[in-house]
């Protein structure tokens, strides 16, 4: 069956049933079976998870697909948006700009399902401007591991609010969102660095430099700017966004340092053809919806602690004396802060508030996955949290990776959050109806 295929094709779990609904109701209905049978539920919005977890993560779960329930509705007076649980980014970009040229942030692939999305984080190239995806939420409807439909805000069950905004998947069902929205941009203006090089010291040169310039305060005081350093074995791209003009970019005083970095070149675009622009450079580096085989590992950098130049040349050293040469390795490391930084860590459970950037490392191959390049992977990120063992590294909880520890991935994922999620967990799912290898509750 073509829909029991993963994304990420290394992971293949095998579910029981997949169950495609059309409403909240639907969704109450087969919960309650589930629940009664004792088998594991998880909701599949876009299916875009790296370990899978979208079916499941391990053979057997119950997997309800909401794809049917992707509608979009701007209340014309209020400028809320309500949106289905199974809507992919795409229609949402399209739906919120069609019904008053409105927008939120969200991240850059068309097929992602808003569902993961605005439960895990939901970063983009607007986040430092207005938050991260989940920042925009003001209420759910969601569906509890009782069957029971409910409504989760600030005023009603603010703890399940809290919960949901960040570790929703172990929770609940979210089939609908109400949504803030923003006046879209008129101009968004692209820019790109490409800079060729060849020894590690060059790699490790470039990506510090790219650090130092997103470190500045001008850069980071500049909300309207985004930047996302790509590193291959042979070049390393610097590019990104800012919002307004082609003029405005130049007039800012984040270009005076931008243009240090190297060559530039710059073009400026409308909302939506921004949107599509940055969709094309991530089908390029990543594959988009095509199912493929890849490993992923990621790490958050906090504000507090930046790699260090002896970090940063020890990693690269690394990756070329262990590189096994048989994936298509990409390393993006993403500018966050902003809006994203006005809220404690504890604020949702979403526990990566202090970030200064994000770094996730792709190796695609062949089927079957080769062993050397999972290890590749690992030492290459075990290398920087060896050189700086007090920087207290976290995880993105959106680049899942299902081979970290029982004893890392609680804190690299919700650092002091997890206490409380257990809690709330206990409360609204005791018999772990919602669950998946690395869910709440699980360790």
């Amino acid at each position: 069956m073509i829909d029991a295929i993963p994304w990420n094709i290394r992971c293949r779990p095998r579910p029981l049933a997949i169950v495609y609904i059309q409403d909240a109701h639907d969704v109450a209905l087969a919960v309650k079976v589930a629940a009664s049978f004792n088998v594991p539920v998880q909701a599949r919005s876009g299916g875009h998870s790296f370990g899978s977890y979208s079916l499941g993560g391990n053979d057997g779960a119950l997997v309800i697909d909401l794809k049917a329930v992707n509608s979009v509705h701007v209340d014309q007076s209020t400028w809320k948006a309500t949106i289905g649980g199974g809507t992919r980014l795409e229609q949402v970009t399209n739906g919120l700009f069609a019904q008053g040229k409105r927008a939120i942030a969200h991240g850059t692939c068309p097929q992602v399902g808003i569902g993961g999305h605005a439960t895990i984080g939901g970063q983009g190239p607007l986040s430092r401007m207005w938050g991260l995806t989940l920042d925009h939420v003001l209420e759910m409807e969601v569906v509890l591991a009782d069957g029971t439909i409910t409504r989760a805000s600030k005023s009603q069950n603010p703890d399940l609010f809290f919960a949901l905004r960040g570790a929703g998947a172990s929770f609940g069902i979210v089939t609908s969102f109400v949504v803030e929205t923003h006046p879209a941009p008129t101009a968004v203006t692209h820019y790109a660095v490409q800079i060729t090089i060849g020894a590690p010291s060059d790699l490790a040169k470039a990506f510090h430099d790219w650090q130092t310039f997103i470190s500045t305060p001008v850069v980071l005081s500049d909300r309207a700017f985004n930047s996302v350093i790509t590193v291959t074995p042979s070049a390393v791209i610097v590019q990104g966004t800012r919002l307004g003009t082609s003029d405005e970019l130049q007039a800012s005083e984040a270009y005076i340092h931008l243009k240090r970095l190297g060559n530039l070149e710059i073009k400026q675009l409308g909302w939506l053809a921004s949107v599509l622009a940055s969709v094309e450079e991530h089908l390029e580096k990543i594959g988009g919806g095509i199912p493929i085989p890849l490993y992923v590992k990621n790490l958050v950098v906090r504000q507090s602690h930046p790699l260090t130049l002896e970090t940063i040349d020890k990693w690269f050293a690394n990756i070329n004396a262990s590189d096994p040469h048989d994936s298509i390795l990409v390393i993006l490391a993403d500018l966050e802060g902003g809006r994203i930084s006005d809220f404690p860590n504890d604020a949702t459970a979403y526990a990566q508030r202090d970030a200064l950037y994000t770094i996730a490392a792709y190796a695609v191959a062949l089927l079957p996955y080769p062993d050397n390049t999972v290890t590749f992977l690992n030492e290459m990120m075990q290398t920087i949290m060896d050189a700086q063992p007090d920087a207290n590294f976290g995880a993105y909880p959106g680049y899942v990776d299902p081979l970290l520890p029982p004893t890392l991935w609680p804190k690299q994922y919700w650092g002091a959050n997890y206490p409380r999620l257990k809690q709330i967990k206990e409360k609204y799912d005791p018999n772990n109806v919602f669950s998946n290898p690395q869910s709440v509750g699980q360790v």
